[in-house]
């Protein structure tokens, strides 16, 4: 009878132990098991650090100096048409952020409208004509990108804001000579640069520039112009002038 309560006693104990190594066997094969719903909430969170991805650039900007090289038109001068040379040197603190100074230097001539202005007036009209001028600019560059062309290459590229202070040199047109004037001017720009190498990437700018100049007339009071006596006083104040360019270079990465 002992035996017996003994060995029922060790078969019963036998039985919860297996029992037991089960259900743990059980838990752990549940705790593999995916939880949608908790991937669903990271999927539709506003942020999640967990998922982040950093896509890695071909051509990087950060910590390293470009010299930029290029030529372009104004097209909103109304009384000037010619050629716009820039030379510029820059410095990117990271992919984001840099500095650049430029030099612009311009080679202008009358457009169409003085000519006919001459034509149907015999008289220049009263304007200005842009030299060159000098900016320091800050740079940021919140768009990057790379695009596929016929499934055949792949161009990266980058979009960003250029906005600067700097001084402007013009020249006041006058019959007995043009008088030579500076001054203060503001900068704003969108420029796009494609890489096509480590060191090399074609660079285009739209560049917009702001500042108050002197106007004059062109004749001195008591000049004879077509007939007519010029009158009044030869200064015509200051007014704000805004000039437009449009500029394609490359520029090269050291």
């Amino acid at each position: 009878m002992l035996k017996k309560t003994i060995l029922t006693i060790i078969l019963a104990t036998s039985q919860a132990f297996a029992q037991q190594a089960a259900d743990t066997k059980s838990d752990q094969r549940g705790s593999d098991k995916l939880d949608i719903k908790k991937l669903e909430q990271k999927y539709w969170a506003a942020k999640d650090d967990d998922f982040s991805v950093v896509q890695n650039r071909r051509y990087t900007k950060a910590e390293r100096f470009y010299l930029t090289g290029s030529a372009g038109i104004p097209f909103n001068d109304p009384y000037s048409t010619g050629t716009i040379v820039t030379g510029s040197l820059g410095y990117f603190f990271n992919e984001r952020y840099g500095m650049e100074v430029n030099f612009d230097s311009a080679s202008m001539k009358d457009n169409d409208a003085v000519h006919q202005f001459v034509n149907s007036y015999k008289a220049i009209p009263d304007h200005n004509v842009i030299k060159s001028s000098y900016f320091l600019s800050g740079i940021w560059v919140p768009f990057y990108a790379k695009m596929s062309v016929m499934d055949k290459a792949i161009i990266y590229f980058d979009m960003g804001l250029s906005a600067g202070v700097g001084t402007l040199n013009y020249e006041i047109t006058q019959a007995e000579g043009n008088l030579a004037k500076s001054t203060f001017a503001y900068k704003l720009g969108v420029f796009q640069q494609m890489f096509f190498s480590e060191h090399f990437a074609i660079r285009a700018d739209l560049i917009n520039t702001w500042s108050t100049q002197n106007k004059m007339k062109y004749y001195a009071p008591g000049s004879s112009v077509g007939g007519t006596t010029v009158t009044g006083n030869r200064d015509l104040g200051s007014e704000t002038i805004n000039n437009t360019s449009l500029m394609i270079g490359i520029t090269y990465w050291h």
